[in-house]
C-alpha cells in the first residue's frame, strides 16, 4: 500500500472536526493539511516525502500517589442545645427585653409577663403561711395544757381524789390536743407549698434564656396576651460548636456499624471520625467536623444510620436549620496513577491517554477511569489546583499471554520507571491521528519515526475553565 493511501485512511478513522490547519496558516504557508496534500497526495513538492512535520504538545509526568476515597451525605445543622420558649403562665406581655437574634447567656431575661396578680397570690399565700404558723403555736398551749392536766390527774386518780371518768376525760384532751398540733403543722406545709407555687408562677413571668445561646425573631409584641403553651415566643439555640445530623446510606452502613469499635463518647477506631461540610453555595467550610454518637440500629426501611456530628462554628457562619452536605473519607486507593482531566480522550466507549515515547512517537493506551480529585500540581512558573483522574491500564495480553498493567504496558514503550512517561494534555486529538499515522505506516513496512512528537521544553501551564454563559439579550456591537 502506498504511503499516501495509508496517510488518508488515517486521517479519515479519526474525527477532526474543529481542528484547524486545513488552509494556510496566519504567516502564509500552507496549513497542516495542506502540507499533507503536498508532501504525500502528489502536490507541488514531492520531494519532501521523509516524514510528518513535528507535532508540538504539551505534557506532564504520569503521577502516582495515594487517592483519598470519599462519600458524601446530606446533614441538617442545628444547635447542639435547642429549645421552643413558650410561656408558663398566662397573662400580658409587658416588655421584650432582648435583640431578636441576638447572643443570650443562660439565665438573661428574654420576656416578662404582667405580674400584678401573682404577686398577690405570694401575699395571700405569706399571710396564710402566718397564720397557719400562729395556730400552730396556739395548738402547742392547748397541747402543753393537756399534758399537765393529763399528769396532775394520773396521780390524783390512784389516792381516789378524782374519778376514773376524769382521768380518761384527760387522756382523751390530751390526743385532740396532739392531733390539732399536728394538724396545724400540717396546715403550715400546705402554706409554705402554696406560697412555693406562688412564688413559682411569679418568677415564671420573667422568661429567662435556658442556656447560652441565640434567640430567634420574637413571634408576639408587647401588649399581647399568651397561655401556657399556646405559641412559641423565640426559639433559643446553642450554635457554638454547632450539630450536624445527617444519615449514611449504602454499601459503607455494613463497614460503618459491623466494623468499628465505637462507644458513646469515645471517638470511633474507622471507617471515619472527622468529616468536612459543603456549604448550600458549594463552598468547603474551613472547620472539620468530629463524629459524636451513631444509631445502634439500621433503619429496617430505609437502610441507614443516623449520625450526629459537632463542627466548631466561631464565626458564626452556620445556622441552625441550614441544608449542608458531609463529606468524609471513607478509604484510600493506594499508589494511584493520575493524569491530568484534559489529557482524557474518549472514542467510542473507550478512553486513552497519549504519551510521548522515548523515540518522540505517540502511544496511546486504553485506560479505565477513576475517581477525579483537585490537587495541587506544577503549573507554568508555579502550581495550581487542577483537576486530576485516577486511571489503570485497560488489561492488554503480552507476549507470553501475561497481562499487562499500565507500568509494564508503559515499559514495553520505553519507560522503566511509569513516573517518567510524559502524558500529552494539550494536543492530544492530533497525536491521536500521528499514532494512527505511525501504526497505518508501521504495517506497510514503514521504517519508524514517520510522525514524530516535538513536546513543549516548558512545564504544563493549567488554566481553569471559565464557567460564563453568554446573554441571549446581550446586543453586538
Amino acid at each position: 500500500m502506498k504511503a499516501k493511501q495509508i496517510v488518508m485512511m488515517a486521517l479519515s478513522g479519526v474525527v477532526v472536526t474543529g481542528l484547524t490547519g486545513c488552509g494556510d496558516s496566519e504567516d502564509g504557508k500552507p496549513g497542516f493539511f495542506a502540507r499533507v496534500y503536498i508532501d504525500f497526495l502528489g502536490g507541488e513538492k514531492p520531494q519532501q516525502k521523509q516524514g510528518m512535520p513535528p507535532l508540538k504538545v504539551s505534557v506532564m509526568k504520569l503521577q502516582q500517589q495515594d487517592v483519598p476515597v470519599y462519600s458524601t451525605w446530606f446533614g441538617q445543622l442545628r444547635g447542639t442545645e435547642q429549645a421552643d420558649i413558650k410561656p408558663e403562665v398566662s397573662g400580658k406581655i409587658v416588655q421584650k427585653v432582648y435583640i431578636d437574634g441576638s447572643p443570650c447567656e443562660k439565665g438573661e431575661v428574654l420576656f416578662r409577663i404582667d405580674d400584678v396578680t401573682y404577686k398577690a397570690a405570694v401575699d395571700m399565700a405569706a399571710a396564710n403561711l402566718e397564720a397557719a404558723k400562729a395556730a400552730v403555736l396556739q395548738a402547742e398551749v392547748v397541747d402543753a395544757q393537756a399534758e399537765q392536766d393529763l399528769a396532775r390527774f394520773s396521780e390524783l386518780v390512784k389516792s381516789g381524789s378524782v374519778s376514773d371518768k376524769t382521768f380518761r376525760d384527760a387522756e382523751h384532751a390530751k390526743k385532740r390536743a396532739v392531733a390539732a398540733l399536728a394538724a396545724a403543722h400540717a396546715q403550715v406545709k400546705q402554706a409554705q407549698a402554696a406560697l412555693a407555687n406562688a412564688q413559682v408562677n411569679l418568677d415564671r413571668c420573667t422568661i429567662r434564656a435556658p442556656f447560652d445561646g441565640y434567640a430567634s425573631a420574637s413571634t408576639v409584641s408587647v401588649g399581647d396576651h399568651v397561655a401556657p403553651g399556646a405559641i412559641t415566643l423565640t426559639r433559643m439555640s446553642a450554635i457554638d460548636p454547632i450539630r450536624v445530623d445527617f444519615v449514611v446510606t449504602g454499601k459503607h452502613v455494613l463497614d460503618i456499624v459491623t466494623q468499628t469499635n465505637f462507644r458513646a463518647g469515645e471517638n470511633m477506631d474507622a471507617p471515619f471520625t472527622e468529616f468536612d461540610v459543603i456549604l448550600e453555595d458549594g463552598s468547603l467550610y474551613g472547620e472539620k467536623g468530629v463524629v459524636k454518637t451513631m444509631d445502634s440500629e439500621v433503619n429496617t426501611s430505609t437502610g441507614t444510620v443516623n449520625f450526629i456530628g459537632e463542627i466548631p462554628n466561631n464565626e458564626l457562619r452556620l445556622r441552625s436549620g441550614a441544608s449542608v452536605q458531609v463529606r468524609a473519607k471513607v478509604s484510600e486507593v493506594k499508589d494511584a496513577f493520575l493524569v491530568p482531566k484534559g489529557a482524557i480522550l474518549s472514542t467510542m466507549n473507550h478512553r486513552f491517554i497519549y504519551v510521548v515515547g522515548p523515540d518522540n512517537q505517540p502511544y496511546g493506551i486504553d485506560v479505565i477511569l477513576g475517581r477525579e480529585i483537585e490537587l495541587e500540581m506544577p503549573s507554568g512558573d508555579g502550581t495550581a489546583v487542577m483537576p486530576m483522574q485516577v486511571v489503570t491500564a485497560r488489561p492488554i495480553a503480552g507476549e507470553n499471554d501475561e497481562m499487562l498493567d499500565l507500568p509494564a504496558i508503559l515499559k514495553n514503550i520505553g519507560y522503566d520507571n511509569p513516573l517518567e512517561a510524559p502524558v500529552i494534555v494539550e494536543g492530544g486529538q492530533m497525536a491521536q491521528i500521528y499514532a494512527n499515522i505511525n501504526i497505518g505506516m508501521k504495517k506497510a513496512g514503514a521504517p519508524a519515526g514517520f510522525a514524530v512528537i516535538a513536546p513543549n521544553p516548558a512545564p504544563y501551564d493549567y488554566r481553569k475553565p471559565l464557567s460564563t454563559t453568554p446573554s441571549v439579550t446581550a446586543k453586538s456591537e
